[in-house]
């Protein structure tokens, strides 16, 4: 009962219900599979068949620099999917996804998910949000590559809090982020990023209290642009 609520939860299985959820996973033929703490889920260059939904535990997703260093790029937590985008391009991963501590996972082949056997209506469901995670994704990292493509780290802080009061529509809204988060998302320092946002706060652009900030002042006409100079 538990995993199915978490299943539910997943964006994939928006819109079904549970018992069309329960139909659709026997259709397509999903495995479950445990994986022990530190375990490798996929590695890097691996071009994978299937994508996976954590169903519990946790997982971490891995890149492996040049150097021989390795890098934190994201964790996964019950009802995320990972690797859906790797699956869709058929390319190799680029990253290496490892358990945090014992987790099990949903996999789901891709092909067999996107062709079906005279798809069923929750079926066809199940493809239309895929797409729409697919789509999202890839406005994510278009609007990532956005605001790195800034030249300071001030313009890349502005740059993304434009977009964000811009897409909410108002001067005080609250991002996903907590300050950690947003040192990551923009490639940036924690400390740097404290002492930028400070500045801005001192200079009478901004005010904020965690992960809520208010904008103000004379480059409203430009966030309104969909961004900030």
């Amino acid at each position: 009962m538990e995993r199915i609520k978490v299943i539910k939860g997943c964006p994939l299985f928006s819109g079904m219900s549970e018992a069309q959820i329960s139909t659709v996973l026997e259709e397509i033929r999903v495995r479950k599979k445990n994986y022990q703490k530190g375990e490798i889920l996929l590695h890097a260059g691996e071009v994978p068949e299937e994508f996976g939904i954590v169903l519990n535990g946790c997982i971490l997703i891995l890149k492996e620099e040049f150097s021989g260093s390795t890098t934190l790029l994201a964790q996964g937590m019950p009802g995320e999917i990972f690797a859906e985008a790797f699956v869709a391009a058929g390319e190799p991963s680029l990253v290496t996804v490892a358990a945090a501590k014992d987790t099990e996972i949903l996999w789901i082949h891709y092909g067999r998910m996107m062709k079906g056997q005279g798809p069923t209506g929750a079926q066809v469901l199940l493809m239309e949000n895929m797409m729409q995670i697919l789509a999202k994704k890839n406005l994510f990292l278009a609007g990532r590559v956005s605001h790195l493509s800034r030249r300071t780290l001030r313009e890349k802080v502005l740059s993304y809090l434009g977009e964000q009061a811009a897409r909410q529509g108002k001067e005080s809204f609250e991002i996903p982020f907590d300050r950690q988060g947003l040192a990551d998302y923009l490639a940036a320092d924690r400390s740097a990023l404290s002492a930028v946002l400070g500045k801005l706060k001192k200079e009478g652009l901004l005010s904020f209290r965690k992960n809520q900030f208010t904008l103000y002042g004379e480059h409203a006409e430009d966030r309104d642009k969909g961004g900030w100079a």
